[in-house]
């Protein structure tokens, strides 16, 4: 029996039509980006999270570690408010996304202030310094700049008792002079909205930088999980040898409360 033109071209849009139906690539909406936020601390860099980056990449997360930068009226002007601002533009380019957003010591309170507006997916602090109510490590009326830049080597080796040799002459070439307001603003007290994303502070046992009861207090009041390393230093789980577990185990936390 013959079959008419008509009738092959609508048989063959049945066809397309249960093609693109069935179709998974069709069905299926691509999957958000996982972006992590990587903040580093007063006097450091991006380059603080270097032991970090290779552990996320490799399971796909897009990491911003960025350099906080002065703002235009120099590093001595430069407020705290510079900074979460600077951190909230760094994800917009990229939302909608997952976000996870990490912050070592002065990154941690920037994080914290920070996701009152970009509610990321969790939130992790690392010997993080407390917002208001939570105490500061070392209370005090900070210079209108800290020139760490000009810091010994010494003084380099003596804060990193955990690093490798490579890692400490890294570090004292690279260290920058940070913004006393910056850390009068943080040393007064910031006030943040306690988050409702899960969350997991992370110390370093031998921290003498900030307290390890700073964050067992926000571990404690935010309801959050708590990872403490012995023998670790303030910088020790980021620039120490063992930063790459440390790493790990956060990746390894945060696959268990980021779909």
């Amino acid at each position: 029996m013959s079959v008419s033109v008509s009738q092959a071209f609508l048989s063959l849009q049945a066809i397309l039509f249960m093609a693109s139906v069935t179709s998974p690539t069709q069905r299926l909406p691509s999957q958000p980006a996982k972006v992590v936020v990587l903040i580093h601390g007063a006097g450091g860099g991006g380059w603080e999270w270097d032991k970090w980056i290779p552990t996320f990449k490799k399971e796909g997360w897009v990491c911003l570690n960025y350099d906080l930068i002065p703002n235009t009226k120099g590093i001595a002007k430069t407020e705290f408010a510079d900074y979460a601002n600077q951190v909230k533009n760094w994800v917009k380019p990229h939302q909608p996304c997952r976000l996870v957003m990490i912050g070592a010591s002065m990154g941690g309170i920037l994080a914290l202030k920070a996701s009152e507006d970009l509610h990321p997916d969790a939130l992790v602090l690392v010997n993080s310094v407390g917002p208001k109510g939570f105490g500061h490590p070392k209370a005090s009326s900070y210079p209108s700049v800290i020139e760490w830049s000009k810091g010994t080597l010494k003084e380099t080796r003596d804060s990193m008792p955990d690093s490798d040799e490579s890692t400490i002459q890294f570090a004292f070439k690279h260290w920058r002079d940070e913004s006393g307001r910056v850390l009068n603003t943080i040393s007064n007290g910031v006030s943040v909205v306690p988050p409702i994303c899960p969350l997991l502070v992370v110390l370093g046992a031998k921290d003498t930088d900030v307290p390890n009861a700073v964050g067992r207090a926000m571990a404690k009041q935010f309801m959050g999980d708590l990872k403490v390393y012995r023998g670790m230093s303030h910088v020790g789980p980021l620039l120490g040898t063992r930063a790459p577990e440390v790493a790990l185990d956060t990746l390894t936390w945060l696959n268990k409360h980021v779909r």
